[in-house]
């Protein structure tokens, strides 16, 4: 299949040329997938030459994991609202927990940060300082708000926490990855071996 090439004009804003160049990338990463996707076709897609690319992102690697991080936090967004309407901070764990990471796996990129065998990562413990980085960006605010509510033990750090939650997050995939997320025995694991962590 040839590859076309689209007629684009990079913004003078260095951020958003960035911002253009992800778009190419999520665009051809959607198209051919992450393992087949080239620097070069990204710099087609965007309209500009593979140097232009290399100018705002080092390296493939650094391109994808800012397209990661990029559409990770739109996923987060969803969640924020999600939480929001959780009445209490248990529910916010266990419902939030599920709709996060199933809202992520649904997800084609952002899929990628946990299951990095796409991109030839030989496992998740890999993305896990970028998983943490956007878990402490969504739990870390919930987590400080239910220490000063007294919704949650206050000798847990909220750093620990954030990382910990991280490794729940992770675990969940596999499991919510190949059954309905409504089904109870998922609420039933968070709230018996979650849950009393953070409340104990």
């Amino acid at each position: 299949m040839a590859r076309r090439k689209s007629v684009g004009v990079l913004s003078q804003d260095a951020d958003v040329a960035r911002s253009q160049i992800l778009v190419a990338a999520q665009s051809m990463i959607l198209k051919f997938g992450i393992a087949k996707t080239t620097m070069e076709d990204i710099a087609k897609e965007a309209g500009v030459s593979r140097p232009t690319v290399y100018r705002y992102f080092q390296d493939r690697d650094t391109l994808t994991t800012e397209l990661i991080r990029w559409r990770s936090r739109q996923t987060l967004d969803r969640g924020r609202k999600f939480l929001d309407e959780c009445d209490t901070f248990e529910d916010r764990l266990v419902e939030g927990l599920i709709y996060l990471v199933y809202d992520g796996i649904k997800d084609p990129i952002v899929r990628i940060l946990v299951t990095p065998e796409q991109v030839g990562g030989e496992s998740w413990l890999e993305t896990l300082p970028l998983a943490t980085s956007l878990t402490t960006e969504l739990w870390g605010p919930i987590f400080d708000k239910a220490k000063d509510d007294g919704e949650m033990r206050a000798d847990i750090g909220t750093d620990e926490a954030c990382e910990w939650i991280t490794l729940v997050q992770l675990m969940l995939v596999p499991r919510l990855d190949n059954s309905d997320p409504s089904d109870p025995s998922h609420r039933q694991m968070l709230r018996q071996f979650v849950i009393p962590a953070f409340l104990g």
